[in-house]
Formats: C-alpha cells, sequence, structure tokens
C-alpha cells in the first residue's frame, strides 16, 4: 500500500512540474484560463467537495447518529441545485476571478475587503481538516509514525505541489482524482454488502432522515449552515469562475449535485454496514471507512480505497489553499503577481499546519469554519447579486448583515459564547439586514 501511495504522489508531483512551466499569468494560475469544460468543472466540483467532511467525518458521524449522517452532503446537494437554479449563470456573466470580486461588481470595494477577510481567515480550518484527515490515513500504513511528524510531511507536500502547479494543476489533478473516489468508493460498498449480507435487512430498515440522536433542528441548522457554503462557498464558486460559460458552470452544479446523492448515500451505508457487522470491541472507536480498509477488505479493494481517501483529501485541500491565496493576494493586496501568491499559499498552509496540530476533530474544524462564513456572507452576497444593476444597495446595512451574521457564528464556533442555534440566529439577523438594504431605487 505504501508502494501506491509514493506512486500517487510523484504522479501529481510531475502534473504541477509539467504546469510550472505552462503557466504565464494570474489568470492561469488562479482561475486555469477560465476556459474549462463541462466535464472538466464538473470532475473538479466532485473532487473539490468530496473531502475529510465527505469521507472520513461523514464515517466518523455515522457512529454517533446512523444514517442521518447522510445530510452532511445531503442538504450541499440541495444548495448546489438552488446555485444553479438561482445564480451560476449570474456569477459566471460577471465575469469575475474570486467570490470577493463578485462582491465588488455587485456591492463594491469595501465588500470586497471583508468577504476576504473573512474568507482568508475561516478557510484555514477546512485546509486543517484536510491534513487531519491525510495524516490518519498515512497513520494506518505506518502505524508506529509520529503523528505531528506524519502531519508536517503530508502538509508540507499538498503546499508544495500546489504552489508549484497551481489552478491548472489541481483542475487536472482533479479529474484523475474523481475517477479514482468514485472507483474506490464504489468497489468497497459493493464488496462489502455483497460478501456478507445478513445485516443489510436491517441497515436499510434505519434509513430515516432523522432519528433520537439527530434532531430536526440539528437537521435546519445543517441545511442552513453547511448548505449554504455549498450553495455559495467560494471553493465552489471557484469552479463557476473557471468554467468557459454560464451554461458549463450551471450544467456542472446539477450533475454534482446528483452525484453527491450517490456519492453520500454510498459512504454512508457502508460505514452503517461496518458497524452493524463489525463487534464493538473489535472496532474500538476506529473510523468505519479506515477500519475496513485496513482490517476486512482485500489487498487490491484496500489499496483502491486508500487511494480514493487520499484523492478525496489531496483535491480539497489543494483548492481550498489556491483559493484561500489567490483572494488575500487580488482581493485584499490588490495585485495579480503569481509569486506572491506562492508566498501566501506557503503561509495560509502552514498556519492551517498548525491548527491540525492541535486538533483532531474534522467536523468541528469544518463546522466552525462554516458557522463564520455562511451566516456573515450568504444572505448579503446573495441579495448583492441579485440587485445588481437593477436595484441600489444601502452599504451601511449591508455591512451591518455580513458583521452581526459572521460575528455571532465566530461567538459560538470559537469561543463557545451562546446557544447551539446562534450561528442561526445570526444568519437570521443576516437576512434581515440583507433585505433592509435593497432600496427602492432602481441602479441605473
Amino acid at each position: 500500500m505504501l508502494t501506491a501511495i509514493i506512486i500517487y504522489i510523484i504522479l501529481l508531483a510531475i502534473v504541477g512540474i509539467y504546469d510550472f512551466f505552462k503557466i504565464k499569468d494570474f489568470k492561469d494560475y488562479a482561475v486555469a484560463g477560465k476556459n474549462q469544460t463541462f466535464i472538466k468543472v464538473f470532475l473538479s466540483l466532485m473532487a473539490t467537495m468530496i473531502g475529510a467532511s465527505a469521507t472520513i467525518g461523514v464515517a466518523d458521524r455515522v457512529v454517533e447518529i446512523g444514517f442521518p449522517a447522510f445530510w452532511w452532503l445531503g442538504v450541499g446537494a440541495v444548495g448546489l441545485v438552488l446555485q444553479a437554479l438561482v445564480l451560476s449563470e449570474k456569477i459566471r456573466a460577471l465575469d469575475a476571478n474570486t467570490l470577493p470580486e463578485v462582491a465588488s461588481k455587485t456591492v463594491g470595494q469595501g465588500a470586497r475587503k471583508l468577504l476576504a477577510l473573512i474568507i482568508a481567515i475561516s478557510w484555514v480550518g477546512i485546509i486543517a481538516a484536510q491534513f487531519v484527515s491525510v495524516a490518519k490515513i498515512i497513520m494506518l500504513v505506518l502505524p508506529d509514525s509520529n503523528r505531528n511528524i506524519v502531519l508536517t510531511v503530508i502538509a508540507f507536500f499538498v503546499i508544495t505541489y500546489t504552489i508549484v502547479g497551481g489552478q491548472m494543476s489541481v483542475i487536472k489533478t482533479d479529474c484523475v482524482q474523481a475517477w479514482l473516489i468514485a472507483i474506490g468508493v464504489i468497489v468497497t460498498f459493493v464488496y462489502v454488502f455483497v460478501t456478507d449480507s445478513s445485516g443489510n435487512q436491517m441497515i436499510f430498515e434505519r434509513l430515516g432522515p432523522v432519528n433520537d440522536k439527530f434532531t430536526t433542528f440539528e437537521l435546519i441548522n445543517l441545511f442552513f449552515i453547511t448548505g449554504g457554503a455549498y450553495f455559495l462557498g467560494p471553493d465552489i464558486v471557484s469552479r463557476n469562475l473557471v468554467s468557459k460559460d454560464g451554461k458549463t458552470a450551471k450544467k456542472a452544479a446539477i450533475a454534482s449535485a446528483v452525484g453527491l446523492l450517490i456519492f453520500s448515500a454510498v459512504i454512508t451505508l457502508t460505514a452503517m454496514w461496518t458497524v452493524e457487522n463489525i463487534p464493538s470491541e473489535e472496532l474500538n472507536g476506529q473510523n468505519p471507512l479506515l477500519y475496513i480498509m485496513n482490517n476486512y477488505v482485500p489487498y487490491p479493494v484496500s489499496i483502491l480505497l486508500c487511494l480514493a481517501l487520499l484523492a478525496t483529501l489531496v483535491s480539497s485541500a489543494d483548492t481550498c489553499m489556491i483559493n484561500a491565496a489567490s483572494i488575500v493576494e487580488y482581493d485584499l493586496l490588490k495585485r495579480d503577481r503569481v509569486k506572491e501568491i506562492r508566498v501566501i499559499l506557503c503561509v495560509l498552509g502552514t498556519i492551517s499546519l498548525f491548527i491540525a496540530l492541535f486538533s483532531n476533530n474534522i467536523i468541528e474544524l469544518l463546522m466552525g469554519a462554516y458557522s463564520v462564513y455562511v451566516p456573515g456572507i450568504v444572505f448579503p452576497l446573495l441579495f448583492g447579486i441579485l440587485c445588481y444593476k437593477k436595484r441600489k444597495i444601502n452599504k451601511k446595512l449591508w455591512y451591518m448583515a455580513v458583521i452581526v451574521g459572521g460575528s455571532l457564528g465566530l461567538l459560538k464556533s470559537f469561543f463557545g459564547v451562546g446557544p447551539d442555534f446562534l450561528p442561526l440566529v445570526g444568519m437570521g439577523i443576516s437576512l434581515l439586514f440583507s433585505a433592509l438594504s435593497v432600496t427602492l431605487h432602481t441602479k441605473y
């Protein structure tokens, strides 16, 4: 298995080095030329979305709450469909390079800086979650290794590979990694359900949307906070911006929503099979996916699943880093120099590594980032885009929507202040201020 991992790493490095010599300017490095076809956007979107939370995180949640872990990606699929129906073509028509530039064109320069700052701060937690997950996989292959050393080595490789090849390499490797993910996960699913079907009926009897461990309120909270990140998150929108046109972006979003639902069902059911069929004392708190990879499936299937899991994590980490670094350079510092983006990427990656060294909870890291970003950004930016060239925006009220929403999410997620529903309250207040910011005056 270690050999397969080394080959995988070498292939990624080759792609990065190849693209290093093809990159000419900011457009190539940050948005891959903005001319990507449907199949490339679709595969890259799938590889980007299916990261630590969608695999290792969902499997961990299955142990805690059962089938409702499905909703972590299920609400994401709903968010994608809504984006396709409401925003995809509008965003692509703006011909922006980053999500904060979308805010700049629809609201103003102040909005651009504010969004860029929030994304740069919150997205390091998402990058850290990918590093934590990769380390968990490598630790199974090298069980006697020191976790912090493994984390550092993994982070160094992913940061270096992304620095070298930029968005062009990310798109190319995403296409390959999407296939790796699909093959590895589906083969594992088929194998476990076919080889031992004794508990299958019981598993399918437990497919309710909520249960005593996952309430309707928690589903609503997940829909708005996590679904909002798929509806209007910088990594999802980045795939819109690299599309050759709006129709391509829209079709890719809808296709990805369908793919996400299928993937979520497969991962959730595979983890449920493990919990149902492996004695709890034998599982002993291990992640269900990592357990069957290391102990149950045949060696060839184990290699496929290992590569699939690595692909999910690397493809999310590199996208998050290149997008966050490009946003800092382009929107905060108002420059478009590739060399500077590489330096910023190194800094953000290093900060994420330090966070990962002190945290091991993937879902907690991700929810922390989403709980700041979504309440502060989604509704204000939605209103800004919908009102573009139609209505003027009262900027003071618009900024209040961002600041109050993001601040309430920050209080709960990072400081533990207030009730669990505080980010939802922030999102509601953000919606109110966003609606009030729309004036009766036409823009032109």
